[in-house]
């Protein structure tokens, strides 16, 4: 990604090159989201030219959150973050037609297994809990073909979210996430001394999933271990079904954690499994 001065209007803009052939991942893909939010309103950058390999957009003319949020005062992150709060009630309002992996041209991808041919009446199932489950032991999966991981701690893992499972069994409509929301993707001005929300960006992690795991990174973020900043999370949004929050953080991290590991870094995997087991262990008790 890179930013460009050119000599005419808006004189500067930003290059993406894609880098990622995944349909569910590439720029064909980013570019349907971009302008589904457009459509609806959210404040994502406009797409000034457009190919399979490079993507042209304006450069939001704001601060990233993540660049101040130390510098403002406790008001003005309360304030913000209500800001926050109604951002993600208004992507959230965007329903798609099933649960699974957003692909250019708007496609979800939903892997099914064989089906044998109809001969009785189909039992009823969670579409998302279905969905989310196979997500997460995918991950559990690419764990434990390390030996070094504990048999222990991956049992401990599953056994706490198939637990829990009522607690995320979402029943609502499939919803389109940013999935990848947090300060670093935020865009804000101060107009007439108040600071407003000017745009957002990155939106290769957009799934059609359950609300509530779009609040992940916020929770990563520590949003809702501040009483007033949770308050005014749910304030700009609604109630949130923190629970589910907090079971979606721990897979998430399990899936950092393997991540991290494939790629050499052992302290920074055994660290995350470390404070993973801690969650747990207080959870379960």
């Amino acid at each position: 990604m890179y930013l460009v001065k050119i000599n005419k209007f808006p004189e500067e803009v930003i290059i993406r090159f894609s880098n990622n052939t995944k349909k569910d991942s590439n720029l064909s893909k980013e570019k349907y989201i971009i302008e589904t939010l457009r459509k609806n309103k959210i404040p994502a950058p406009k797409i000034l030219g457009f190919s399979e390999d490079y993507m042209i957009i304006e450069k939001i003319q704001g601060e990233k959150l993540d660049n101040i949020w130390n510098n403002l005062t406790k008001q003005e992150k309360i304030s913000i973050t209500e800001k926050i709060g109604k951002l993600a009630k208004d992507i959230h309002k965007i329903k798609l037609s099933k649960f699974g992996k957003i692909e250019e041209r708007g496609n979800i991808k939903s892997d099914e297994a064989f089906k044998f041919r109809k001969t009785g009446k189909k039992s009823r199932y969670s579409s998302w809990l279905r969905e989310f489950l196979k997500m997460y032991t995918d991950d559990l999966a690419r764990l434990a073909s390390y030996p070094l991981i504990s048999r222990k701690f991956l049992a401990k893992a599953m056994n706490y979210t198939l637990i829990n499972s009522d607690t995320i069994n979402y029943k609502g409509k499939p919803t389109l996430i940013h999935g990848d929301l947090f300060p670093g993707h935020i865009f804000v001005r101060k107009i007439n001394g108040k600071y407003k929300i000017i745009g957002i960006i990155d939106f290769e992690f957009a799934q059609s999933h359950a609300p509530e795991y779009d609040f992940i990174k916020l929770h990563r973020n520590r949003f809702f271990d501040i009483p007033e900043l949770k308050q005014a999370l749910e304030k700009g949004y609604g109630k949130i079904n923190i629970e589910a929050v907090e079971i979606y953080r721990i897979t998430r991290d399990l899936g950092f954690a393997w991540a991290v590991l494939e790629s050499g870094n052992k302290k920074l995997s055994n660290k995350t499994i470390k404070d993973i087991e801690k969650r747990l262990d207080k959870k379960i008790t």
